[in-house]
């Protein structure tokens, strides 16, 4: 192996687009660049290619075709779930939960909903973990709670929530749960009937798709009132010309990772656990954050006492390694990450690296990572 090649582990961040998907795309470019909602015949055409992509998803994501929206990208598609479920919602049933670890996306839709009076929003506590415990959750819920918000697995611990058992504690209620799946489809089980969940969303780039899509599966009668403009598009729920060879490349990436999924997770949880035990080994004062037992497989969050996270992202970085000091997301933010306030993490917290790993990498990869982590290390303490 050699010791100054490039490594990638910033998989939670952004997948490399898989050689299926690429195939997809430019196979429909060309003939199907016509509008999707034109009559004509390269109208309709590509309106085929678009509906045999949406059936492929709902076939994948356990729901009907008209039941499966496509939007610009993940986070639409948590605003769209989110503030289209409120606005349906009875206004005796606007008393909304959501753990404390949720994806940005997620609650700032929430938040501007609550400070709007639309309605009440609290959050769930988690152990320290980052779980949330279905028991407490469901003690929390209200003859007036109509909506709960529970990410299937965690952006930067990788924390596996148990969502289908909230589930089960919540539909005797009528309680809507929307679920957050992002980080999780590749990595274990993503359908609405696994996780028992009314509305479901997924990132195709997260899982070597391309990116400008998003993914909004609902059950089956669950109602969606548009936070948007009301257009012909996606059920009336989204306006926009769909990019129909960006979604049809996004189909072929969920079919590969799909097919690949259990030989990928088990993988990804041994080199989990080889990094972990390296790193421990030749940094006995490093923290993690991420337990192997409950993390998404190939994720691990540590952290050490006298580095910011800034600082060794940045030496890495010179080193030819890619990993992200939190969530790729709001990593320039100069403010503690609030998942790792929620578990605990405290005068750590702004020092947190969070490694991922996907589906090419190898455990001479995560060697290498481990000796390059430990001599940034050492460069940055004796500076």
């Amino acid at each position: 192996m050699s010791a100054d090649r490039p490594l990638y582990f910033d998989w939670a961040a952004t997948a490399p687009l898989r050689d299926e998907a690429r195939a997809a795309w430019l196979a429909a470019s060309e003939p199907e660049f016509a509008n999707a909602s034109s009559l004509h015949q390269w109208g309709r055409r590509a309106r085929a290619e678009l509906q045999r992509a949406r059936r492929g998803f709902a076939a994948a994501l356990g729901c009907q075709r008209d039941d499966l929206f496509f939007t610009g990208n993940g986070s639409e598609a948590n605003l769209l779930g989110l503030a289209g479920a409120v606005q349906a919602l009875l206004p005796h049933r606007r008393h909304v939960l959501l753990s404390a670890v949720e994806h940005p996306s997620v609650v700032a839709p929430l938040e501007r909903l609550a400070k709007a009076g639309a309605i009440e929003l609290e959050r769930v506590p988690v152990d320290r973990r980052g779980r949330v415990d279905p028991e407490s959750l469901e003690a929390r819920c209200r003859p007036t709670t109509g909506l709960v918000a529970l990410q299937a697995a965690n952006h930067e611990i990788g924390t596996v929530q148990p969502v289908a058992a909230v589930a089960a504690r919540l539909r005797p209620r009528g309680v809507l749960l929307h679920c957050d799946a992002t980080q999780a489809l590749g990595k274990i089980p993503c359908t609405l009937p696994a996780l028992d969940c009314d509305l479901l969303v997924v990132s195709p780039h997260k899982f070597g798709g391309p990116r400008g899509v998003g993914v909004l599966a609902r059950r089956a009668g669950v109602a969606l009132s548009t936070p948007l403009s009301p257009e012909r598009q996606e059920q009336g729920l989204r306006g926009g010309t769909e990019d129909v060879a960006t979604i049809v490349a996004a189909a072929a990436a969920l079919h590969a990772t799909l097919r690949d999924q259990d030989e990928v997770a088990l993988r990804l949880t041994a080199l989990a656990r080889r990094f972990a035990a390296q790193l421990t080994t030749a940094l006995p004062d490093v923290t993690l954050y991420s337990d192997v037992e409950y993390a998404l497989p190939g994720l691990v969050n540590f952290a050490l006492p006298d580095l910011r996270g800034d600082w060794l992202v940045t030496e890495l970085d010179r080193r030819g390694v890619a990993v992200s000091h939190g969530a790729a997301c709001a990593s320039l933010a100069a403010v503690p990450s609030p998942v790792l306030l929620a578990i605990g993490a405290l005068e750590l917290a702004a020092n947190a690296i969070r490694v991922s790993m996907g589906r090419t990498t190898t455990s001479d990869d995560v060697d290498l990572l481990v000796a390059r982590v430990v001599a940034a290390v050492v460069q940055l303490r004796h500076r």
